[in-house]
């Protein structure tokens, strides 16, 4: 029989029934709900003051003007206080500020009212490949919201041009080096205004701050200045002969210097691409997806014969925003030379094609230059969006306000993407509970129109975000025509606004692809981006040629090396290839064939082929066992030094990989469970982080009155079963243990989340919800954290992380966290001639060194959305995490723990999965749909205990296999942590 203790579900009821007290008394008074803890109505997600183009705009309304000639120098060391001195070095050339935390601030006393530009002369003083980032007050105060998040770039090259070729004629990808040097910026938002920010400043003595947010940095100077005005181009005088013929092409891929190591080259195959790749993998081309985030940069260097007149031009692919233009800024040595080079558009098109600078009018711009060297530099501008993007934010959250007060009447908060049907049967008079639901309902569709005509103005034929848009506004219509269904339709207004929130980031990205720039004397002869028919024939003829005669084989087959066969993208696997030949070769004078499987897949054909490498790295974590139940892994225990290199590794990583004795991988990487929470949104509410489940129960009631929620992947059990004791199988792996007490408990706890506390059950895209602040607190992975770190700057320093939710241990008190995650290893086949030097390899590639030098440098080539989840220990702390998120991931990580890997073990997700349905979806008791999970595990692994030998066919038990955790604690003599 199945028992759950009875004092938990108690505490659930209490819980409950406070939650449901607190709704009612929310649903005595109509209309809306005037005491969010937000400010204003609609604000909900944003706490801070309004946005920049708005404080601007209203600021100008009393008469505010430009600040004129004022240009006011303050060194770095001028500082009137700082936090803390600790985290301030001074020096003759300026000051370190180290670490990522503290603030430092100036007094500075100005002649006149009005706005003024702020300038930096900075530089990078870590390595990590992330932007410094850096709040400005004014006053002890942010002005408007982009002050608490100003990006001061980086500057990285390349470590080669020409790029390096390996022996099948491939380029090689050169290194992104972090270039040191002083940079003199002006402070500029490109989300918002390609212009640099404005500040405003009343006369006399003001007090300006930088708060840390991200980076250590150095800084040299700061400089108030009177903004610039940009004057539109004027054409050179009449009468000068400007024609020539003089053209110098610049290869996109040949930077100068670039802000991102994000930005990356590529290789296009095209009829007029340069260099042609000729069949091979040549990097002839920059950007498209990997140059799109707003303010990222890239800069060429030319040099011209003589001083004159000279037009500027690239080659151009622009097929990535369907209908949109691609904005960029340009500059030249440094300085935006016009008006319309602040928002200069490339349209789209599918072919690639090329664009000179030209006016408004389509006239080619001529740029004076004196001989010599000089730099161009295209910034990517998302600005031109931010009015739709501010309304789209504020559209959101309008509905979300009223989609809040509907529930608040029906007392129905399950925000699940399903569960907006709460009675059929039943239908609301709304108008009576909220008076002013048409009013809101019209605002709201009629906005949605002004906002789809701009982008059908902005565009260059209908776009799939217009259509969206108007979508909305039909279904939202269809609401407002019948209100009595609206309450049992509220999962078309989740559905809007997760619709909408997609949309509303893809605004901000404007990738763009180049080919070449090109510097010329007006009247040049320039290349054609658009191929002929003899050159399109001539280059379909060659592709189709070459089929025959290249040898696309690229496999590595050096004599006497050992076979790695990488089931990772074509990065990974080069970079191991080349660490392994600059180390692992010269110290142990094995060779290595480093090849790329790109799809899992081809391990299991290629077992069944007889045809295996002698180590695969890339596995997930299910596999190695899979494969060695069928006798083709090799037993790693058998070396003498196994326990030094498991010693890398927590126990409970190593568990996953061992069965019935023996252990058939090592660890490479892995994923990780994190609370993630909204400081500016919980701080509001009077919260905080939960420590324990009993903490999340005691705040969803203040989270939910105010129309938030928390976020808990629905299929995600285990926390549940291991943090009540429970186990997923018996000690011999024989059978199911979901039969207990422990394991009904976990259950119960997993589906009342669901149930009784009405947390989401399918919500589409947390990542979306987080951003705008509708559910600010929630459990992700590794991957939705590196999401938040690199994709959400509008949110930076508003977000934290702490270890996830555990339970308290009544015996000692102690809280237990067990989460998983999936990892990834490296393995040897069993029919390898060469198990030493393979066993060396995985050592070698497993060490402290390799995983910390590995990860390092993939993200320093890449970008920061490559970090390398390693799971060495040791080497994790190595990679360039915020020092505060590392000893949360460090933290958590202590309490890591997989479901083992049994035979028939695949059946256990899924029955709990079913159970999970029968519960929550379909309203069926939770005791009866374990005992039928239970039931179907245990006759699918007595089916695949029968295939393998543990039982006869009888069904006899014929061998004990013991599960790894089992063995592990009898050898030590505990009972585990």
């Amino acid at each position: 029989m199945l028992r759950a203790g009875s004092g938990r579900r108690l505490r659930y009821a209490l819980a409950a029934l406070a939650l449901l007290m607190v709704v009612a008394a929310g649903c005595g008074q109509p209309g809306r709900q005037l005491s969010r803890a937000v400010s204003g109505e609609g604000g909900k997600g944003l706490l801070t003051p309004g946005g920049y183009l708005e404080w601007l705009g209203e600021l100008r309304k009393t008469g505010v003007s430009d600040s004129q000639n004022v240009d006011i120098a303050i060194t770095a060391e001028q500082f009137a206080a700082i936090s803390d001195p600790a985290h301030f070095t001074g020096d003759e050339e300026g000051l370190l500020w180290s670490g990522e935390n503290g603030w430092i601030e100036w007094k500075v006393s100005v002649p006149q009212d009005g706005f003024y530009n702020i300038n930096a002369v900075y530089d990078a003083a870590g390595d990590r490949p992330v932007d410094i980032v850096r709040g400005l007050q004014i006053d002890g105060s942010y002005p408007y919201n982009e002050a608490e998040n100003i990006r001061l770039k980086k500057s990285y090259v390349h470590d080669q041009y020409p790029f390096q070729k390996d022996e099948f004629g491939n380029h090689m990808r050169p290194r992104s080096i972090i270039a040191q040097g002083w940079k003199d910026i002006q402070l500029v938002d490109y989300s918002v205004d390609p212009a640099p920010l404005r500040f405003h400043l009343t006369k006399g003595e003001h007090l300006i701050r930088l708060v840390a947010v991200s980076e250590p940095m150095k800084l040299k100077s700061l400089r108030i200045q009177s903004p610039r005005i940009l004057g539109e181009y004027a054409e050179p005088a009449a009468g000068q002969d400007l024609q020539g013929d003089w053209v110098q092409i610049v290869e996109a891929e040949n930077i100068y210097r670039k802000s991102n190591t994000s930005i990356q080259i590529t290789s296009q195959n095209h009829a007029t691409i340069s260099p042609s790749t000729g069949g091979s993998m040549i990097y002839n081309a920059l950007g498209g997806e990997q140059f799109k985030q707003q303010g990222q940069w890239v800069e060429w260097r030319f040099e011209v014969p003589e001083a004159g007149y000279y037009e500027i031009g690239m080659k151009y692919l622009q097929s990535y925003l369907n209908q949109f233009y691609a904005f960029r800024t340009f500059s030249i040595d440094g300085v935006v030379p016009n008006q319309s080079m602040l928002n200069v558009g490339f349209p789209y098109s599918t072919e690639w094609h090329n664009m000179t600078l030209n006016d408004n009018g389509g006239q080619a711009m001529l740029f004076y230059l004196d001989q010599g060297e000089h730099t161009v530099r295209m910034t990517v501008n998302a600005a031109t969006a931010m009015p739709i993007y501010q309304s789209l934010i504020r559209n959101i959250e309008l509905i979300s306000d009223l989609e809040y007060s509907i529930r608040k009447v029906t007392g129905n908060f399950d925000r699940s993407s399903g569960a907006g049907n709460i009675d059929l049967n039943r239908d609301w008079d709304l108008v009576k509970y909220i008076p002013d639901l048409n009013d809101r309902m019209n605002e709201i569709i009629d906005d949605l129109n002004v906002q789809a005509g701009r982008l059908a103005a902005m565009s260059t034929g209908t776009t799939d975000t217009e259509n969206s848009f108007r979508m909305a506004v039909s279904e939202l219509t269809k609401l407002r025509d019948h209100p009595r269904e609206m309450a049992n339709r509220l999962d078309v207004f989740t559905k809007i606004q997760s619709n909408l929130g997609t949309w509303l980031f893809r605004l901000q990205d404007q990738p763009l692809a180049l080919d070449y720039l090109w510097v010329a004397k007006p009247g040049s002869k320039l290349p054609k981006a658009e191929p002929t028919m003899l050159q399109k024939l001539g280059h379909t003829s060659l592709s189709f040629i070459r089929t025959f005669t290249k040898d696309y084989d690229y496999r590595r087959k050096t004599p006497g090396a050992i076979d790695v066969w990488v089931n990772r993208g074509r990065d990974y696997a080069d970079l191991i290839q080349r660490l392994a030949d600059e180390t692992f070769t010269r110290e142990t004078g094995v060779a290595v064939n480093v090849n790329l499987v790109p799809d899992p897949n081809m391990f299991i054909l290629g077992n069944a082929a007889d045809i295996q490498p002698d180590v695969a790295l890339g596995l997930d974590n299910t596999m190695p066992v899979d494969f060695a139940i069928r006798g083709s892994m090799l037993d790693l225990s058998r070396f003498d030094d196994f326990a030094e290199v498991a010693g890398r590794f927590r126990p409970e990583q190593m568990d996953v990989f061992s069965y019935d004795g023996g252990t058939y991988a090592i660890p490479e990487n892995q994923n990780f469970s994190l609370l993630v929470y909204r400081k500016d949104i919980l701080g509001a509410l009077g919260l905080s982080a939960p420590d324990t489940w009993d903490d999340l129960y005691g705040m969803l009631p203040t989270l939910q009155q105010n129309g938030y929620n928390f976020y808990v992947n629905p299929k995600d059990h285990l926390p549940f079963m291991y943090q009540n004791g429970a186990s997923y199988y018996t000690d011999d792996a024989l059978e199911s243990g979901l039969n207990t007490t422990e394991s009904l408990q976990a259950f119960q706890q997993w589906t009342d989340l669901f149930t009784l506390y009405q947390l989401p059950s399918d919500l589409p895209g947390f990542f979306t919800h987080f951003r705008l602040g509708d559910i600010p607190i929630g459990i992700i992975d590794f991957n939705l954290y590196l999401q938040l770190q690199f994709a959400a700057p509008e949110i930076a320093g508003k977000w934290a992380i702490a270890p996830i939710p555990g339970t308290k241990k009544a015996e000692d008190g102690t809280i237990e966290r067990w989460a998983g995650g999936a990892m990834q290893a490296g393995v040897i086949f069993q029919k390898t001639s060469r198990k030493e030097d393979a066993w060396r390899f995985l050592k070698w590639w497993t060490s402290d060194e390799i995983q910390a030098r590995f990860g390092n440098e993939i993200e320093a080539q890449y970008g920061p959305e490559y970090r390398w989840n390693t799971a060495n220990r040791e080497a994790l702390g190595t990679l360039p995490w915020p020092s505060k998120d590392l000893e949360i991931i460090q933290a958590q990580l202590e309490w890591y723990r997989e479901i083992p890997q049994v035979p028939g073990g695949y059946f256990t997700a899924r029955q709990l999965d079913f159970a999970w349905n029968d519960v929550v979806v379909a309203k069926k008791k939770a005791k009866g749909s374990l005992e039928k999970a239970f039931i179907d595990i245990n006759r699918e692994m007595s089916r695949k205990q029968i295939e393998f030998g543990l039982r006869d066919v009888e069904g006899n038990i014929v061998k004990k296999p013991m599960l790894p955790s089992v063995l592990r604690e009898r050898k030590e003599g505990g009972e585990g942590r």
